[in-house]
């Protein structure tokens, strides 16, 4: 079987749950996250064995050619260009503009408030 590979991490219990990753995407390097992979199909590979399903070479090749689907999926859609999205970038260039432009009309209007107190107590 292909799947069955010496590895460091111990094999898992059938009962206990896959890992998840609890951190943000910092936690997630690209071993991590291979290794988390590896683990989950460990996991699944263990659960299908305790139910009584026997693991061929038919199966393990059906499981490596969707993890190969699934890896090849995520490359393509991390090497995609991203797309503008001009309304949403209109909306924020307008909304900053008009920020910028208010709290500068305020700033402007208070130094001429302090400067009019100035003169009339002189």
């Amino acid at each position: 079987m292909a799947l069955r590979s010496s590895s460091r991490t111990p094999r898992r219990d059938a009962n206990s749950p896959p890992l998840t990753s609890q951190g943000g995407s910092s936690d997630w390097t690209k071993a991590d996250a291979a290794r988390k992979m590896e683990e989950a199909v460990e996991h699944l590979l263990a659960k299908l064995e305790k139910e009584g399903v026997e693991i061929d070479d038919k199966i393990a090749s059906v499981v490596d050619d969707g993890i190969a689907r699934i890896k090849a999926e995520a490359v393509r859609k991390n090497n995609e260009p991203m797309r503008l999205h001009i309304p949403d970038m209109i909306v924020v260039v307008v909304g900053s503009i008009s920020l910028g432009f208010l709290l500068g009309f305020e700033f402007y209007a208070n130094a001429i408030r302090r400067n009019l107190k100035k003169g009339r107590r002189d």
